[in-house]
């Protein structure tokens, strides 16, 4: 019950504040930039550098790459029978592809596997999910020019220099793990305050194509995920987290690329919205009666 107010009390807070005036889109923004630029980048290096990169941790992330891979071949071929084109179409790949597996993945896995399930949606998140959202999710978006940028992306370098730490045998003095690890676990009840914030209510015109997208993200990818997993015979918390972040709902920073680069951003709002709100419910009964 602890951890499922955990989740709930940051969420609830950030939707009365919205409603009440005290929050708007500029302090989102402002803490964006704190978790994307600070908090998530010292949790990823406290994380990573210092994992035992092998077995189940690579493992996991070889499924995150199939995950994103198999997403995007089923969202680009089912888009293409619907007949979407231009920028809905890529709206469409980038939400049906790319689940929310840091912003959500990671207070979630927390809050249903403690600390040893967070590690797992980092490797999943930091080291399947995340390399090609940058190439492939910014190609998708913007083309080949976009991928420049995306490698300025301040929780890339991180993810770089923590592998290069962690391949060089370097160990971080105990105290600078320390600060990194506090200054990190702000990512977590901040990611739940943002989707709080950013959860938009209204009536729309896309509910026919919102639904397939979820349906590919939150069911049908999953569903693959279910029986190769069971087929491979992988149990275990690894796999379990691995499951859930695949289940995951569409990812927040795809509405940011949707909007950046022109494309149909409120199919990208929709789809997020409705999704976050189905995953929150799900995950607490789950967290409730588990």
């Amino acid at each position: 019950m602890d951890k499922l107010l955990l989740i709930i009390c940051p969420f609830m807070a950030a939707m009365v504040l919205r409603r009440s005036g005290k929050f708007r889109e500029s302090h989102a923004i402002h803490i964006t930039n704190y978790v994307l630029n600070v908090s998530l980048p010292c949790l990823t290096i406290a994380t990573i550098s210092k994992l035992d990169l092998k077995g189940n941790h690579l493992e996991v992330a070889f499924i995150a790459w199939a995950v994103m891979m198999a997403g995007a071949i089923l969202a680009y071929g089912t888009g293409m029978l619907m007949r979407l084109t231009g920028g809905r179409l890529r709206s469409f790949i980038l939400v049906a592809t790319f689940p929310n597996t840091a912003f959500l993945g990671y207070p979630l896995s927390y809050a249903a596997y403690g600390s040893s399930g967070l590690v797992y949606a980092m490797i999943f998140d930091q080291m399947g999910m995340f390399p090609f959202f940058l190439t492939l999710g910014f190609f998708v978006a913007g083309g080949k020019k976009s991928i420049g940028s995306a490698l300025k992306f301040p929780p890339f370098i991180a993810l770089l220099f923590s592998l290069l730490i962690n391949m060089a045998g370097i160990s971080l003095p105990s105290q600078v793990i320390f600060v990194l690890k506090w200054i990190g676990w702000t990512t977590l009840p901040l990611t739940i305050f943002l989707i709080g914030l950013r959860i938009a209510f209204k009536r729309t015109q896309n509910f026919g194509c919102i639904t397939v997208v979820l349906a590919l993200r939150m069911i049908i990818i999953p569903a693959l995920v279910f029986i190769v997993l069971a087929v491979m015979g992988r149990k275990g918390l690894p796999f379990d987290v691995t499951f859930m972040e695949s289940a995951m709902p569409p990812a927040m920073t795809t509405s940011i690329l949707a909007a950046k680069y022109k494309l149909d951003e409120e199919l990208a709002v929709e789809a997020i919205s409705a999704g976050t709100i189905i995953c929150m419910i799900i995950y607490a009964f789950f967290l409730l009666f588990r």
